[in-house]
């Protein structure tokens, strides 16, 4: 695996978390607070002081769904705004659908996996390749026609849209796509599904095609309540993984899948020539994204609250609450710093002793007819099986 382009990141610190029991009179039973704490690895140098310590932020790639379990609704108003404000952010973030990819890449076919609804990377694509056929993927039907809507309005009429879970089987035919790309599906897709999504991907690709896929691996930030936060969140997805998948004695339960082990898994589903491209989303204070992270974060553990709270004794609810509006008020503070790393990860489909594109190949699959041009919303669109 080759590193195309990377950026100086700064040293890693270990982040620890211990339990503090609070007594309380009116509780038998002491509630189990999480709390971050910030040690430093031998050899790695100190923050200096005007930087502050860094604890654990929350990230576009946190799971939400464990095995068959929705942990939280992607029709709750709050997760419907939090991820078209996460589509926005990053078209305003790389300027470009494409970044690793010149404009001499030759696309016939290009597929979005689990579109948001209001299309904004489908859109942005289609708009500097029109005669390209750009389709979107996604679970919900209504992200689907909201999806269609916005793109009609633009006037992209090379947009498709198709509803399917990423559980199933793609619906379209063998060697039909040059490019597929997905974001932050960590989040949404179960971690079981993760080598048959693969694998069939590798099947829709034409030789030469392109796998294209972001992540988020890790976010920081100088709020030590945003730490607690995620301490809680972690603490009850650890609780929630044993219950689902009960270990043998001696043996350790299952760990979810996670962002920075995607690589392995796609080259392990046949794809060659991997390649990544690092980047920082920076959020602090002072900064274009600084407010859309606030309601990011605030979205977040509101959405996550009744999972992290639950089966707690009273007063761990009501710590919950106190912390997260602590954060709320850390995040207004104008030393806050925080970001987001990402990392984009892309490889291709062999083909022959060439594992890159080649132009002269041509896909003449017919996409199926169950897809609707976006210029006609009120007829579309959407079939499911």
């Amino acid at each position: 695996m080759s590193l195309q382009q990377s950026i100086h990141l700064p040293s890693p610190q270990a982040l620890l978390f211990f339990e503090e029991k609070n007594e309380h009179p009116a509780h038998d039973k002491p509630s189990h607070i999480l709390m971050p704490q910030v040690r430093e690895d031998a050899g790695c140098q100190a923050p200096r002081a005007h930087e502050g310590a860094l604890y654990p932020f929350y990230t576009p790639s946190d799971p939400l769904v464990l095995d068959e379990e929705v942990l939280v609704s992607p029709m709750h108003p709050l997760e419907w705004r939090r991820r078209c404000q996460q589509a926005r952010m990053l078209v305003q973030h790389f300027r470009t659908p494409l970044p690793e990819q010149g404009e001499d890449f030759q696309m016939k076919r290009v597929l979005e996996l689990e579109t948001d609804p209001h299309s904004e990377w489908l859109r942005q694509l289609a708009s500097r390749r029109p005669t390209t056929q750009i389709i979107g993927v996604t679970s919900q039907a209504i992200y689907a026609r909201q999806a269609a809507f916005f793109a009609a309005v633009q006037g992209c009429h090379n947009v498709y849209l198709q509803m399917c879970p990423l559980t199933r089987p793609l619906p379209f035919p063998a060697e039909s796509m040059d490019l597929i790309s997905g974001r932050f599906l960590h989040a949404t897709l179960p971690e079981y599904a993760w080598p048959l999504l693969l694998d069939d991907c590798f099947r829709l690709l034409r030789p030469g095609g392109v796998l294209r896929l972001l992540e988020c691996v890790q976010g920081a930030s100088t709020s030590a309540a945003a730490g607690t936060l995620c301490a809680f969140y972690w603490h009850q997805m650890d609780r929630l993984r044993a219950v689902a998948r009960p270990s043998l004695p001696g043996t350790r339960t299952m760990r979810l899948s996670r962002p920075e082990l995607l690589p392995a898994r796609i080259e392990k589903s046949g794809f060659v020539a991997l390649e990544q491209h690092e980047s920082l989303l920076d959020f602090s204070a002072g900064t274009p994204f600084h407010s859309t992270l606030r309601e990011q974060a605030d979205d977040f553990y509101q959405l996550v609250a009744p999972l992290c709270t639950r089966h707690e004794s009273p007063l761990a609810r009501e710590v919950y609450q106190q912390v997260y509006h602590e954060m709320q008020l850390e995040l207004l503070e104008p030393t806050f710093r925080g970001s987001w790393h990402l990392c984009t990860i892309w490889g291709y489909k062999p083909s022959g002793r060439v594992p890159r594109t080649i132009p002269s190949i041509q896909v003449e699959h017919p996409i199926p007819q169950s897809l609707r041009p976006c210029s006609q919303p009120c007829s579309l669109l959407i079939t499911s099986e």
